[in-house]
């Protein structure tokens, strides 16, 4: 089914890109707030005594709103698949985005006690539902749009949108950070990037608006092909690739977090714990992650792809070992060497995985199937991979407990990599 497929001009291109991939930085600029300012929201939503038991709790909840992702997942990649992936992605960034601005106008601990907490989660759950269907449907929408010859590249982009939300969000928090004090940023700051957040919902909803349907599901339509099958039986009837993609993905989930939220507090720590420092490292990181995903999708349109997310993978592995060397010797040009060369090999296999995931469905179940393996992984790898990291530099007293965590997820992935089958093998392979 590709004889309807377009190939975009520049302008058209970039147009797509910008509506279908705005959602998700929405999404991630959220969930990256609720990260950055998670010192703080510990402080405000909960009275523990301990301010260790404070955050801990703070990322519980930020790792409970994961758990409705798969649901969220499912019930858009349903949607998607009988109505439409355009009025899937218009109602999954609308209902996004008034959680996210409410977010910002909770009372506190101080104020209404336990409610605070439980509303606080509450929200979560609210915009982590909608969000189980933004990522999904970029990636089916970038692969239904693009015509084979480039697919994997245009696929690259959907990883673009996160990357560049958890960037905005870490150069506004810097910029909080930098002009506010303390209190201010306690009593008012937080509040203010959530509102923001709504803003961006809004801008998204226009430019969505203003997409076509993929030329796909438009030949779908047209030849009635629209899945009538049962839900229980398109899962029952997928469920291997379902789990395929669930270990296609394991990597890329458990990093992302892993050098988002984990990774910044290293350099702080070595830069005498200031959070500025945890900030600018963080964006450096997303800026070193992000800039090089279209070159990787590029390359995978003429070459093997297989063959570089396997090499990614053990480029992964065989630096563990050095990163682990310079956070104990607090060596920051080591650290900074080798981080640089692990992202670089992580972005590959961020570039690829939109493209290897929605490539695994057939049309009439790709949206469905693809939310549920994509959300089940960040239900329960990625959101608790904060979590776990913290729970491990607790017991252990180790820092590099977080390899622990990644060589698991790295042996995952690379065993789905190794007997994984190009349906459509570039020219070149």
């Amino acid at each position: 089914m590709t004889s309807s497929l377009i190939d975009f001009s520049r302008k058209e291109k970039s147009t797509v890109i910008l509506a279908v991939t705005i959602g998700n930085l929405l999404e991630w600029y959220e969930i990256y707030l609720y990260i950055y300012w998670a010192p703080i929201l510990s402080r405000i939503f909960f009275d523990s005594g301990s301010t260790f038991e404070n955050l801990t709790h703070t990322y519980l909840i930020f790792a409970l709103g994961f758990l409705s992702r798969p649901l969220g997942g499912i019930f858009f990649g349903r949607l998607g698949d009988r109505i439409g992936r355009k009025k899937s992605l218009i109602l999954s960034i609308a209902m996004m985005t008034i959680p996210t601005f409410i977010t910002g106008l909770l009372p506190t601990y101080a104020q209404i006690g336990l409610a605070a907490p439980i509303i606080l989660g509450g929200m979560r759950i609210l915009q982590s539902f909608p969000a189980g269907g933004e990522l999904p449907g970029a990636f089916c929408y970038l692969y239904e749009s693009a015509p084979l010859k480039n697919r994997r590249h245009m696929c690259s982009w959907a990883a673009m949108g996160y990357q560049i939300g958890v960037l905005i969000s870490a150069l506004e928090c810097f910029a909080l950070e930098r002009f506010l004090s303390h209190e201010d940023l306690i009593h008012w700051g937080w509040r203010f990037s959530f509102l923001i957040g709504g803003l961006l919902g809004l801008l998204g909803l226009f430019l969505r608006s203003r997409l076509h349907e993929t030329p796909v599901y438009r030949e779908m339509v047209s030849h009635e092909k629209i899945v009538k099958e049962p839900l229980l039986g398109v899962l029952n009837k997928y469920k291997h690739g379902v789990f395929i993609g669930f270990l296609y993905c394991a990597l890329n989930s458990s990093t992302f977090y892993l050098i988002s939220a984990n990774f910044p507090d290293y350099f702080g720590n070595i830069l005498d714990d200031n959070y500025s420092y945890s900030l600018i490292a963080t964006a450096v990181i997303l800026l070193i992650s992000t800039v090089p995903l279209p070159f990787f999708g590029h390359l995978a349109d003429r070459y093997n792809n297989q063959k570089m997310l396997i090499g990614s993978v053990i480029g992964m592995l065989a630096l563990i070992y050095p990163i682990c060397l310079s956070i104990q010797h607090a060596s920051l040009l080591s650290m900074g060497i080798c981080l640089f060369i692990f992202i670089l090999f992580f972005t590959c296999t961020s570039a690829l995985v939109p493209y290897i995931i929605a490539d695994l469905f057939p049309a009439h179940v790709r949206f469905t199937c693809v939310g549920l393996s994509f959300n089940l992984v960040d239900a329960i790898i990625g959101g608790f991979t904060p979590f776990m990291v913290m729970q491990l530099l607790h017991s252990t007293g180790s820092r590099c407990s977080f390899s622990y965590v990644l060589i698991f997820c790295a042996m995952l992935s690379l065993s789905s990599y190794i007997f994984m089958k190009n349906r459509h093998p570039p020219p070149n392979t």
